[in-house]
């Protein structure tokens, strides 16, 4: 891999890239490979690739109610140097922008913005194998597919066939091996794993958005935004953890709620977002789905205020998530920094109450939170399906029926 040489303009578009919300979002057309194509002659993962495997859904194949399919994303790139050049370039435009000094955390810096150093390897065959289910156990597993033929992508996004895996709710572990060296398998062998959450297509579910909903990221304050985002321990909102777990156990029917994160961080921020949700809210664990950033495409001025695409591409992770459970309920929870009123409001008019069951917007201090932009948000909306709340109503929302039909 050639060294990286980091401007000051490259340091702060991979600051924005870290923190803004907006850009591209990751491919949805689902390739619907059950298994290892014969006639495909791209080459496996190799000694010198990585991969980042995102925790994905497992959801009832609609047309067999005893088989599950999954949908998992995986980025395939190559093995990474160290990235000492570029800490460092970030390390002085966070103290020269926002008068902030990595000091003792230059680790933790290094850890959050390594993926976007990292360079996508295309043309990739990428097999997953899936514990205890029928169409994994080849030698091969499941296929997911080659990854996206975009120069230094590495993206993949793939809707495949799981078959029994003796269970209809849970988690089951996926896995990608890579051979490091040898022929045919002898050499030794990296694992990367996942976890894939499976739910039934009825019952209840919440989709929830991270920032500044559930973890304290100060997305209208640049200077916060750097500082929560690549120096400091991660922190929950205060009370929302214990709320997420209560939810799990009101929401439970045949099978505990599903718990779907749709954020518009970008997806290098990944590792550090799974560490987060499993540390402080491991009762209500699930996937995260984030966006694909191009990092040459964020302007030269960054706006860390505005949300430009963010709107479009979570209404299409919405989207997702509905197609898989058309027959679930969910409560959607976000805040009023961005565009999480706009989103819940279309996906209601969309998709309808039988699908939609609340909405829950945290009101952010200094977001827009009029009535007149809660009421467009929401023209349509029963005022009955909505809450917007205040941190000091956090605790009462535990003792909301959600279940029976109350969303206040």
């Amino acid at each position: 891999m050639p060294s990286i040489h980091l401007s000051p303009a490259r340091a702060a578009a991979i600051i924005a890239a870290a923190l803004i919300p907006g850009g591209l979002a990751l491919p949805t057309n689902d390739q619907n490979l059950d298994a290892r194509g014969f006639f495909n002659f791209f080459p496996e993962l190799g000694r010198m690739n990585d991969v980042l495997l995102f925790d994905g859904l497992g959801f009832q194949d609609p047309q067999q109610n005893d088989t599950l399919r999954g949908n998992v994303q995986a980025f395939a790139h190559l093995r990474q140097l160290p990235i000492g050049p570029l800490i460092r370039g970030v390390s002085g435009f966070i103290k020269d922008e926002f008068d902030l000094v990595v000091g003792d955390n230059v680790g933790r810096v290094e850890e959050r913005l390594r993926l976007f150093a990292a360079v996508g390897s295309s043309e990739k065959n990428v097999n997953i194998k899936v514990q205890g289910c029928s169409a994994a156990q080849s030698d091969w597993g499941t296929h997911l597919g080659v990854t996206d033929e975009r120069p230094h992508s590495g993206q993949i996004l793939s809707t495949f066939k799981l078959g029994d895996c003796g269970k209809k709710d849970g988690e089951l572990t996926g896995r990608i091996e890579i051979v490091s060296d040898g022929f045919f398998g002898s050499g030794s062998v990296r694992k990367f794993e996942n976890t894939i959450f499976v739910s039934p297509p009825d019952g209840f579910g919440i989709i929830s958005d991270i920032d500044d909903t559930v973890k304290i990221t100060g997305t209208l304050d640049k200077k916060k935004l750097v500082q929560t985002t690549l120096l400091d321990d991660p922190e929950p909102v205060p009370g929302m953890p214990e709320v997420y777990a209560s939810l799990k156990k009101s929401l439970t029917t045949s099978a505990p709620p599903a718990f779907v994160y749709v954020s518009g961080s970008p997806f290098e921020l990944y590792p550090f977002l799974r560490s987060f949700i499993h540390d402080k809210y491991s009762e209500s664990k699930g996937p995260i789905l984030l966006q694909n950033f191009t990092i040459t495409d964020i302007p030269s001025v960054i706006d860390f205020a505005k949300s430009a695409g963010i709107k479009e591409y979570k209404s299409s992770m919405i989207e997702r998530v509905q197609g898989f459970y058309p027959q679930k309920k969910f409560l959607m929870v976000g805040d009023s920094t961005q565009k999480d009123p706009e989103t819940y409001g279309d996906a209601f008019r969309k998709f309808g109450g039988d699908f939609v069951a609340c909405i829950w917007i945290r009101k952010v201090e200094g977001a827009d939170n009029s009535d007149q932009r809660f009421e467009t948000a929401f023209k349509d909306v029963p005022k009955e399906r909505i809450r917007v709340y205040e941190d000091k109503d956090i605790s009462s929302l535990s003792s909301v029926d959600v279940k029976g039909g109350k969303c206040q």
